[in-house]
């Protein structure tokens, strides 16, 4: 039987849809069979960042009402083999509590890992995925705002959930964090009720491939990748140490964004 982790954050913009893409990537290289839905109803994210929106035949919802098959609304990457992604319901759906249950249980029993990208906030069906999560990953921002709202989805979700909570910190510019103009890792540790996972440093070229539906967990140079890798060792059961982001020396930074600009010309090419 597989795990269920499920995603949330306390607001829309921590990067907690391409958190969920990337990292089912990066378990499904690890050899993990994995599934990542799209739980965020009427603002579908995740067809776009695997650059599958051209390709949809059904979503959740059809699947949740019995309209279609589970099989027929699924989509297969092409780039990660073993990795299949379940696009969101239409906006407005109801999201029954037992058959949605039995769908995620159905999924657990197929694959190695669900990942469920929670919508922002707090609703049914966040309260049904997290009801069902072996693991809570809260995605948060060193910002007070994002933190504090981290800190109420995890009461919220704790409410209704057994599953371990830990939290992901996205976007950390090492400059920011070195000069102490962003909130420090204790200072966030210590409002959160969760256990940290990893830190990923803002990468801009990250963000412009996924802006492209171009995912960069098989290129080794992008700090970002790196960093989302190392959680899903750690999620394996690897011991893995958390790396801090440090500040680069400018010349070092413009020769990755060249590095980035090359790949990219190539990949389209």
């Amino acid at each position: 039987m597989g795990k269920v982790a499920a995603l949330i954050s306390g607001k829309g913009g921590t990067g907690k849809t391409s958190l969920s893409a990337n990292l089912a990537a990066a378990l499904s290289l690890m050899g993990q069979k994995t599934i990542v839905i799209d739980g965020d109803a009427g603002l579908r994210n995740l067809d776009l960042l695997f650059a599958l929106e051209d390709k949809i035949k059904g979503d959740f919802g059809q699947v949740i009402k019995g309209q279609i098959k589970a099989e027929e609304a699924i989509m297969s990457s092409d780039s990660f083999p073993g990795l299949d992604i379940l696009p969101a319901a239409s906006q407005g759906h109801k999201f029954p509590v037992f058959e949605t249950t039995e769908l995620i249980r159905k999924f657990k029993n197929q694959y190695d890992w669900v990942i469920i990208d929670c919508p922002a906030g707090l609703g049914d069906f966040f309260r049904i995925a997290v009801n069902q999560a072996d693991l809570l990953i809260c995605v948060v921002n060193p910002d007070i705002a994002s933190v504090q709202n981290g800190r109420k989805a995890l009461a919220e979700a704790r409410q209704h959930s057994k599953a371990e909570p830990f939290f992901v910190l996205n976007k950390v510019e090492a400059e920011l964090l070195e000069t102490g103009q962003i909130m420090s890792l204790e200072a966030i540790a210590s409002i959160l009720p969760a256990v940290l996972l990893g830190l990923i440093p803002y990468d801009l070229g990250f963000l412009k491939a996924a802006n492209l539906g171009v995912l960069l967990m098989s290129n080794d140079e992008v700090a970002a990748t790196v960093a989302i890798r190392r959680i899903a060792r750690r999620l394996l059961g690897e011991r893995v140490k958390i790396i801090v982001p440090r500040a680069e020396k400018k010349e070092n930074q413009e020769s990755q964004e060249k590095g980035f600009l090359a790949w990219l010309k190539k990949s389209f090419k």
